[in-house]
């Protein structure tokens, strides 16, 4: 075989990758499938689509090798096929947020529009943990907690945290995450403080960002 030819056919192969995360459904869906394994049922709630529609592109991101599934009584669960498959999207995030006006501009709006004033990052988080007292919450759901969180975290998923309020100190700011910068969990959990008279931050990063600053 020619070098010319087995150059191309390697970068068909290579391609079969990038076409798997072209699309905006699948890139959520690889998003989703960092926090924990889903069915599909729960994956179409998440992304508000079909069963089919979202079935037919875990077929892609399958084929692709960047998913892998098991058995769980009847249903299918879908997991990520290695930790690499969430640092290519996460490149692929970071490039885009560098890079693009559009994106920038559409976070600022959102931002705005959430009356997100102000945000740290998990650097933001390490540092001011040396000169105040912070208490951090993971917002997600249980299962995405379990399934792994930052460890000095409590869980107090967004829907638990009216009736769980008692438990927060008033002596320290509450710091909220959730499924990283594009979730809205923990925006929602720190206005909702913050009507109660609560020192409360959101913190743009999540357990992914955190794993992958933490990776070796």
């Amino acid at each position: 075989m020619a070098a010319n030819q087995m150059r191309e056919k390697v970068y068909t192969e290579l391609s079969r990758i990038t076409h798997a995360i072209s699309n905006p459904k699948r890139l959520e869906l690889v998003d989703l499938l960092a926090q924990r394994p889903f069915s599909v049922d729960e994956l179409s709630r998440e992304i508000s689509m079909t069963i089919a529609s979202t079935s037919q592109h875990l077929q892609v991101l399958k084929r692709a090798k960047l998913v892998n599934t098991s058995r769980k009584g009847n249903f299918i669960i879908y997991s990520i096929s290695e930790d690499k498959v969430v640092k290519l999207v996460s490149a692929v995030k970071d490039l885009g947020f560098r890079k693009y006006a559009e994106i920038e501009r559409l976070i600022a709006d959102f931002k705005t529009d959430k009356n997100v004033l102000e945000s740290i990052t998990l650097n933001d988080l390490l540092a001011r943990s040396k000169k105040e007292k912070l208490f951090l919450i993971d917002v997600r759901p249980e299962g995405e907690f379990e399934a792994g969180h930052i460890p000095t975290a409590v869980s107090i998923p967004l829907d638990q945290l009216k009736k769980r309020i008692n438990e927060l100190p008033k002596n320290k700011t509450i710091v909220a995450y959730c499924r990283g910068p594009l979730c809205v969990m923990a925006v929602d959990a720190v206005n909702f403080l913050k009507a109660r008279k609560f020192k409360a931050l959101r913190m743009e990063d999540g357990f992914v960002e955190w794993k992958l600053l933490n990776a070796d």
